[in-house]
């Protein structure tokens, strides 16, 4: 028989002597069954062993009822208690067993069989329980260990009721801080919520009000669809270091660009005015007029494209801000008279608001959209609209021309050079359009 220590604290020693006889009629040795008459001598037997089970009657010498148990349970938390009840404490015994007593047995149903099998499943259940506080042990030792920010989640607010070491570097707060406080409370844009996605990106604030971006990734708990295991990935050196490795790779382009405007404007531009000027004294022969013009013609076009080429590499206007080089852009369609161009922009918009967006590379996707439905749409407006929303601002530019199905357009190369800019700047955006319905491309960022 298996050498479980038994510990029987019953102060009526016929029965606790009944119950050691029937003991060892099952196989359990004598030697590991300890019979006691009180908590007193309870707490005596700690100091020299832990029972494996207990046999307990809940009224004896120094204390009666639920108490007796409570003492029991405090003094050996481990062990499995098996309530010995007699019919007049029964209803007490079943509440025992609902504050985690393992079983009850009535006195006067106490047969071997009986006793066996209980102290059997007691003993079952003891493992089990171990085992699963074990598991337990490990689990929060590889929670509370990690190196990355964890945290345990609850509810339709994700409420926060456990967090690591490393979350609490993260957002510089104390445990009793951020227990009991919604992930989304620490975010900038309070809208910006959980969706079906497992995963979502926040910009938040920690404790000392310092911006941090994070990936959060949930992972939620078998058997309760409310509670999740959050890892937490703090993005905010990455991104940072990816928008300053941008920042430096535009600026490069953005020099070799004026690098290049230059040279076509003060170089090549001003040698082909030179060539014309050359060219127009020239007095052709008799019958070569009409070839005289035409090169004269050809000479003019190439010097408008050259002037036209290094503007678009350098667009002067910039350098007084976006929304100048907006209006200008608009005053010069609008100069034409071939369409109405109308710009709409939330007067509460300032240039710092485009702080975080590279604003050549804006500036070129909005007047590719623009030029795009000047050639192509036959629209007889354009209205441009750019407001801020949720700490985001959005672009949309609609026109009323005869539209296109948008599932068949081809991806030329004016709608790849505008995606193209549109990544390299973190801009989203999104196009509509429909054959005669005119076309409605929308951006933010």
């Amino acid at each position: 028989m298996d050498a479980a220590q038994i510990l029987i604290v019953e102060d009526d020693h016929v029965f606790a002597n009944l119950v050691q006889f029937q003991l060892s009629t099952i196989g359990y040795n004598l030697e590991n069954v300890i019979a006691v008459e009180s908590i007193e001598e309870s707490q005596e037997v700690k100091k020299e062993i832990e029972p494996d089970v207990i046999l307990l009657d809940l009224n004896i010498l120094d204390s009666n009822g639920v108490a007796t148990y409570d003492s029991i349970n405090e003094l050996f938390p481990d062990a499995s208690v098996l309530v010995l009840s007699g019919m007049d404490d029964q209803s007490i015994a079943l509440e025992i067993v609902s504050k985690g007593g393992q079983d009850y047995l009535l006195k006067s149903d106490v047969n071997p069989h009986i006793l066996g099998r209980s102290i059997k499943y007691g003993l079952l259940r003891r493992s089990l329980r171990i085992q699963l506080a074990q598991s337990e042990k490990r689990y929060k030792d590889v929670f509370n260990k990690s190196p990355m920010p964890m945290i345990q989640l609850t509810g339709d607010e994700y409420l926060i009721t456990m967090a690591n070491k490393a979350t609490l570097d993260l957002y510089k707060l104390s445990d009793a801080q951020l227990i009991g406080k919604s992930i989304y409370s620490f975010n900038k844009n309070k809208e910006n919520q959980f969706t079906d996605s497992n995963i979502r990106r926040f910009t938040q604030y920690d404790n000392d009000n310092n911006e941090i971006i994070v990936d959060i990734i949930l992972n939620q708990l078998e058997g309760n669809q409310k509670e999740y295991i959050a890892l937490v990935v703090n993005k905010t050196d990455e991104l940072l270091f990816e928008k300053n490795k941008f920042e430096i790779i535009t600026q490069a382009e953005e020099s070799e660009k004026k690098k290049i405007a230059r040279e076509l404007h003060d170089g090549l531009g001003q040698q082909l005015v030179l060539l014309n000027l050359l060219f127009q004294n020239l007095n052709p022969e008799v019958g070569q007029e009409s070839k005289h013009k035409d090169i004269g013609n050809l000479l003019q076009s190439c010097i408008r494209e050259v002037k036209e080429i290094a503007y678009n590499l350098l667009p002067p206007e910039l350098e007084n801000g976006f929304f100048n080089a907006m209006d200008r852009f608009s005053n010069r369609i609008n100069s034409i008279g071939q369409m109405s161009f109308i710009l709409n922009i939330d007067s509460q918009l300032t240039e710092h608001d485009l702080g975080n967006v590279d604003r050549f590379n804006l500036y070129r996707i909005v007047q590719e959209v623009i030029n795009n439905a000047i050639k192509h749409s036959k629209a007889d407006k354009i209205v441009f609209t750019m407001s801020k929303r949720n700490e985001s601002i959005y672009i949309e530019v609609e026109d009323d021309g005869i539209g296109f199905d948008s599932e068949k357009v081809r991806l030329g190369l004016g709608l790849q050079n505008i995606q193209h800019r549109m990544k390299m700047s973190r801009i989203k955006g999104d196009f509509t359009s429909e054959p005669g319905k005119g076309a409605r491309i929308i951006m933010w960022f």
